[in-house]
């Protein structure tokens, strides 16, 4: 009754131990598959950070374009001073 007691302790810590390694297993993988995905998202996030500042700086060239075309209509719009030496004559 004895030995069948070491016995059975015995074949519960090999299983215990097989269970272990088939989790320790599984977390490497997990680990490389999670390195990966953090990876491909820190480049993604980059991309997205150049890709914002594109953005903005065509935002900026455009907004200056506008600006300046609407100065120049401005300009084309008022009337020019006439020189008072020219309207005495």
């Amino acid at each position: 009754m004895r030995t069948m007691f070491l016995i059975l302790i015995g074949v519960v810590f090999i299983i215990t131990m097989l269970f272990a390694v088939l989790i320790w297993r599984q977390t490497i993988k997990l680990e490389k598959s999670a390195l990966a995905a953090k990876q491909r998202r820190e480049a993604y996030l980059q991309q997205l950070a150049i890709e914002r500042q594109e953005a903005l700086a065509r935002e900026l060239e455009s907004a200056q374009e506008n600006e300046e075309q609407k100065t120049e209509k401005n300009n084309e719009d008022e009337p020019k001073p006439v020189d008072q030496d020219e309207s005495a004559k």
